[in-house]
């Protein structure tokens, strides 16, 4: 097993609890999405400034996050030594292939244009309204944008030059800033 580059993977969950008494852990997973489970083949577990790579011998979904059974774990004891840890996962679970909806981390930094108006600025993270996902826009004089990403605004994503081209309805930008 090689070890996992903490640079090359992504921050999901946490170790919440063992679960049962053959070692298995619970895993809470922070946006709740548990689709790429069956993906999952390794992870990183850190605690304080140490990290160990794990291969995983089983996964299952479980309320929001996994039960996971990892290589070298096999009583609830040595599980429990990891309540709290960090998990890390490869970032490649979350590349979208074609045909498959895009993760939203894919776009992040990628800078917004609309048809209309022109570049608006870069997105620097993501929000939800609870209907739709949002784009948060950081423009250059430091207006920060909610804009919704949904398949109606948005004209094209080009991956290579990192700019996403949007047709915006007027006046949404105004009621969108912070």
């Amino acid at each position: 097993m090689a070890e996992l580059n903490q640079k090359e993977c992504v921050h999901v969950g946490k170790v919440m609890d063992a679960h049962g008494i053959r070692g298995d852990l619970y895993i809470l997973i922070f946006s709740g999405d548990v689709s790429w489970g069956s993906k999952l083949k390794q992870l990183a577990l850190k605690r304080s400034d140490e990290q160990q790579s794990f291969d995983i011998q089983k996964v299952k979904s479980f309320k929001k996050g996994f039960i996971v059974k990892l290589a070298g774990f096999d009583d609830r004891n040595r599980a429990e030594e990891f309540k709290g840890a960090e998990v890390w996962v490869p970032e490649d679970l979350f590349v979208a292939q074609q045909g498959e909806s895009l993760y939203l981390r894919e776009v992040l930094n990628f800078t917004v244009k609309d048809e209309h108006l022109g570049p608006i600025g870069q997105v620097e993270s993501f929000s939800s309204n609870g209907i739709q996902d949002l784009l948060v826009v950081q423009a250059a004089d430091s207006s920060v944008y909610e804009i919704p990403f949904v398949e109606d605004f948005v004209v094209a994503i080009d991956y290579e030059q990192q700019t996403i081209l949007m047709s915006l309805p007027e006046g949404l930008l105004e009621i969108n800033r912070d």
